[in-house]
């Protein structure tokens, strides 16, 4: 019945508009067929979702699919799909619309990663990032730091930095840091706002600024923390911020990333790390000696987790505290070097002499031993003396003599 009421209309434009019409009717279907898939690939394709497929090899493939055809280079297919998705994540709408919304953050990791984002994303971005961030649930708040951080990857830096949504996103994100439930979300949310520093017009390493209230809120949360991953990861940012200002900045992130449990390379570190002349160590010393002291408990757990905080521990000692001046900072290192030496020789105890923890114990020792040494200070001051001193004979104690 279809065909014969429709037969006649469909021939008479046909031959009116001729082939023409046929082949302009034929791509635009198969534009939406194409867009329909991307949509269909990304949303089974995202990570960490329900709509996640469990059968590898239909992953392989859909990843396989999508990485051959993003990016979309075809303007009508990029439009429905910004179509698609503007309908889609309208404010309230989203709730009901969490495919789309996992498969969104991949459309974009996807089609943007290598090319600027478009002003039009830029802001459908921006608005769907600040709207699922509303929601108390952690998944889509990560999803909201997601698609910041690619905003502030893709997009037109002078057109981010003119807008202030740099700005934007760093008082949206920093409200995350007090409140983190897992290592993921809190790497996720450091790497975004360390981004957001990038664009700051006024950032001066002389001046209060940016930098200074997340090394705040990083050296509070080694305290705060919900637990030991997300504690080390906050560690982490500790000694990434000292070094921000560092005219060698790459340098001393790129020795200190190399591994300080290698004996060859960690003569190397310490040279490098010497040389940091961020003025910002100088503001937060005293912070972090005292926090290294009162977190130390934390090396007394299990062993793998004891061996990252240690080596995270020395990390920040070599950037953060190294490179200052004896007489600058005396009456705070010489109370934090008798504690902590003394805590670290519990920790060898603790860990029932094993060797690798005994390793990394001596290296650190040896980076306090190093510090006075290559100060003319030291021979200035008696109890400096005393430390080196006590720092040579136990270097000397067959704990360190035997496992070398």
């Amino acid at each position: 019945m279809f065909w014969k009421y429709n037969y006649r209309p469909f021939t008479t434009c046909c031959n009116k508009a001729g082939t023409g019409f046929l082949v302009e009717k034929i791509k635009t279907l198969m534009r939406k067929v194409f867009a329909n898939v991307i949509i269909l690939l990304c949303e089974i394709n995202a990570e960490s979702t329900i709509y996640r497929l469990s059968n590898e090899n239909i992953q392989r493939n859909a990843n396989s699919i999508l990485q051959e055809h993003t990016p979309v280079n075809i303007a009508d297919v990029e439009k429905i799909l910004f179509e698609f998705y503007q309908n889609k994540l309208k404010k309230d709408v989203w709730k009901k619309q969490l495919g789309s919304m996992h498969g969104f953050v991949r459309y974009l990791e996807l089609q943007y990663s290598c090319k600027t984002l478009p002003r039009q994303w830029v802001n459908f971005c921006l608005s769907v990032g600040l709207t699922v961030r509303e929601s108390h649930e952690p998944t889509c708040k990560r999803i909201g730091i997601l698609i910041f951080a690619l905003i502030l990857k893709s997009g037109n830096f002078a057109y981010i930095q003119e807008q202030n949504i740099h700005g934007v996103i760093y008082e949206s994100a920093i409200k995350d840091v007090d409140f983190m439930d897992c290592a993921e979300t809190a790497a996720d949310v450091w790497k975004c706002l360390h981004k957001c520093l990038k664009f700051c017009k006024e950032l001066s390493s002389f001046n209060w600024c940016q930098l200074d209230d997340l090394m705040e809120k990083a050296i509070k949360n080694v305290t705060m923390a919900s637990n030991s991953q997300i504690s080390l990861c906050n560690l982490q940012q500790v000694s990434k911020m000292a070094a921000y200002f560092a005219i060698n900045q790459q340098e001393i992130e790129a020795c200190c990333e190399a591994g300080l449990n290698i004996p060859s390379s960690i003569e190397h570190c310490r040279n490098i790390c010497a040389t940091n002349n961020s003025y910002t160590i100088f503001r937060w010393a005293k912070s972090i000696l005292t926090m290294l002291n009162v977190e130390s408990y934390k090396l007394m757990q299990e062993k793998e987790m004891s061996q990252k905080f240690l080596l995270e521990m020395h990390k920040c000692y070599l950037v953060c505290i190294l490179p200052i001046d004896l007489q600058i900072i005396a009456p705070h290192l010489i109370s934090f070097l008798e504690k902590f030496t003394s805590v670290l020789m519990e920790v060898i105890i603790t860990h029932k002499l094993d060797f690798e923890i005994i390793q990394i114990v001596r290296t650190i020792l040896e980076t306090f031993k190093y510090q006075l040494q290559h100060s003319p200070y030291t021979h200035e001051s008696e109890n400096f003396v005393k430390l080196n001193n006590a720092l040579e004979k136990l270097l000397n104690h067959n704990i360190f003599v035997q496992n070398k």
